[in-house]
């Protein structure tokens, strides 16, 4: 049980130290955006020095990093279509040890009179050797990325087979995915055994995108990403070695701080590339790319700065790019700032807690006597 009575002081410190944090992020937004200028006119040196920089992750500039992109007018028809997903862990309290993916496909055909395609597809996995490994993982606390990134792996391999079937000839198509296309989960553990085996399955998936030419992109609402403001602190001379007091650093603040105040509402920042390690298995076309966007707000949702991941050959293709921008910044608009169709694609993929009961409930069917007794314990109301 909480306590209220202790843990209101403790809101008043942190109303007092988000309100000097907030200062403090204001001054280093200024820097950043002196340093942006200053950093644009020098560009092409300044992604050889990111190219060879190995201290930090920074971003790899494709163009000028002030660079600003209006939106264009979404086609019509077009054919859009997401997936997502969900997942139940191992648990080591149950047996026999088991895990469920639930992930989401949604085909949208605007313009037409065509019905939405809207259907989730369980997956339970329980074979020997692979429910095995992730529940060692899981115990050792050290890979529970491994259910995760079977999720990721479904996930992409169904955006794949869904714009497959939904698409029409001579008809724009946009294949949208929620979150990253870059696999973070596995970064601590990229290039050993089963991370790497992940990581080139991953890599193929998204090799099919481009050998069937479908343009794939990812949004990622309320992003923490640095790497372009690292790149300011390269170009700044931050890692020069010489400490850099707190009252000039840029560190602290993020990405989305600095195009908060850059872009206009629609706008879309310049290119950049990731040079992350984790994209070593990637075909270099396939190579991910992002830009920054600044969704207007609407009528009960405040703007905010998404960021968005595509390919390097999408991002290749000016047309392409501006009809992922045209097509995001139309699902944002219909779904209150936030893309409609990975909402819906996110409801029918989610497992909430009573649905999670019913399956533990379905298994222990199955499976009498399943469950240890810590875990049965807390299943019996308190006298």
């Amino acid at each position: 049980m909480l306590d209220f009575s202790q843990l209101s002081p403790q809101l008043a410190s942190f109303a007092e130290h988000s309100s000097s944090d907030g200062d403090a992020l204001g001054l280093r937004i200024e820097r950043a955006l002196l340093a942006l200028g200053e950093c644009s006119g020098r560009w092409e040196t300044l992604a050889e020095e990111a190219r060879a920089f190995r201290t930090w992750l920074v971003a790899l500039p494709h163009e000028p990093p002030d660079a600003k992109h209006p939106p264009t007018v979404r086609p019509t028809p077009i054919t859009v279509v997401a997936t997502d997903g969900s997942q139940v862990f191992p648990d080591r309290h149950r047996e026999p040890h088991c895990y469920l993916l639930n992930v989401s496909r949604v085909a949208f055909q605007y313009g037409t009179q065509e019905q939405p395609l809207i259907e989730s597809i369980p997956r339970l996995g329980f074979d020997k050797e692979m429910v095995q490994d992730a529940l060692e993982a899981l115990m050792q606390q050290a890979r529970p990325e491994l259910v995760s990134a079977m999720r990721d792996q479904l996930e992409l391999e169904t955006l794949f087979q869904t714009a497959e079937d939904s698409g029409v000839a001579g008809r724009p198509l946009v294949a949208l995915a929620d979150g990253t296309l870059i696999p973070w989960m596995l970064k601590g553990r990229s290039g050993q055994g089963d991370a790497s085996a992940f990581e080139q399955m991953y890599a193929d998936t998204l090799a099919r995108f481009r050998a069937n030419r479908i343009p794939v992109a990812s949004y990622v609402s309320m992003p923490a990403s640095t790497e372009v403001v690292n790149l300011l602190r390269l170009a700044r001379g931050e890692c020069n070695g010489v400490s850099t007091a707190l009252d000039e650093t840029l560190d602290g603040m993020t990405d989305r701080h600095l195009f908060e105040d850059t872009l206009l509402p629609g706008e879309r920042s310049a290119l950049f590339g990731s040079l992350s390690h984790v994209l070593a298995t990637y075909h270099e076309e396939d190579r991910i790319r992002f830009f920054y966007l600044h969704v207007p707000a609407t009528r009960t949702s405040p703007s905010e700065v998404a960021r968005v991941e595509l390919p390097a050959w999408v991002a290749a293709d000016t047309a392409l790019v501006d009809l992922i921008h045209a097509v995001l910044l139309s699902e944002c608009d219909k779904g209150e700032g936030y893309p409609m169709i990975l909402s819906e694609a996110h409801e029918r993929a989610v497992i909430r807690a009573k649905e999670r009961d019913v399956f533990y409930s379905l298994i222990e069917r199955e499976r009498p006597h399943a469950m240890s007794r810590k875990s049965a314990s807390k299943r019996i109301p308190a006298a």
